[in-house]
């Protein structure tokens, strides 16, 4: 969990402890020759933040902050104890985020390509969300997306990500998918719907402005459900 806004810069030291951690349980039960493929075996318990994760602390102005979930967890990943993982620390950071009094916490897209398969840990992410406004009182949680999904964006790991870690007996192999201009806008309405629209959830739309200059009208065209939902924000990066 980061500060975003003028928030005093937040030492690399909180990323790479936190990233430490939950590597290192996610080797430790993935070595176990007894348990890596057990299905039924429990993942690791994350432990509890502690004041060496996150500088926020509750004050007068934490509520005009807006709070960004690890980049680094996998809420769509195919393999269970990725998933079970990355669900935990968001559960953790949010919790933690309504504690101090944040008001808004954005938490990254799900990742919707996954060698062959594409789209299938949409409804799994949008169970983490819902169970994440469950244990986030007040505040609101933005899921940022892409306003179109583009096959190399979910190649874009950053540095400590769990996904290189999903186990190759659940990743079938295959090639990436051409462009989905509705691929993002699909994902929202899943989330949405299983989250039921929770009044307490949004979607931070990230448009890349050269990009859209260079779309066809029809390409623009399917763009357009975007633009006819309410409680949308929009975040535009050049």
């Amino acid at each position: 969990m980061s500060p975003g806004g003028n928030y005093p810069s937040r030492p690399k030291f909180y990323v790479r402890r936190k990233v430490a951690i939950v590597l290192a349980l996610l080797s430790n039960y993935l070595s176990d020759p007894k348990g890596a493929l057990n299905e039924e075996r429990a993942t690791p318990t994350v432990p509890s933040l502690s004041p060496a994760d996150t500088p926020l602390t509750p004050g007068e102005t934490i509520s005009q902050l807006v709070g960004y979930a690890s980049p680094w967890i996998d809420l769509s990943s195919p393999d269970p104890a990725v998933y079970d993982l990355s669900r935990q620390v968001l559960e953790l950071e949010v919790s933690y985020a309504a504690f101090c009094g944040l008001g808004n916490v954005v938490v990254p897209g799900p990742k919707l390509q996954y060698g062959n398969t594409y789209g299938d840990g949409v409804a799994q992410y949008a169970f983490a969300i819902q169970e994440a406004l469950a244990v986030s009182n007040y505040t609101q949680i933005l899921v940022q997306l892409p306003m179109m999904y583009h096959p190399d964006q979910d190649g874009k790991d950053v540095a400590g990500s769990l996904s290189p870690f999903a186990r190759p007996e659940y990743v079938e192999e295959g090639s990436k998918s051409k462009h989905d201009f509705l691929g993002t806008w699909d994902a929202w309405h899943v989330i949405r719907t299983v989250c039921k629209y929770h009044s307490r959830l949004f979607v931070g739309k990230n448009a890349a402005v050269d990009l859209l200059h260079r779309l066809s009208l029809s390409e623009f065209e399917s763009l357009l459900p975007w633009n006819e939902k309410p409680r949308v924000t929009r975040r535009v990066e050049a």
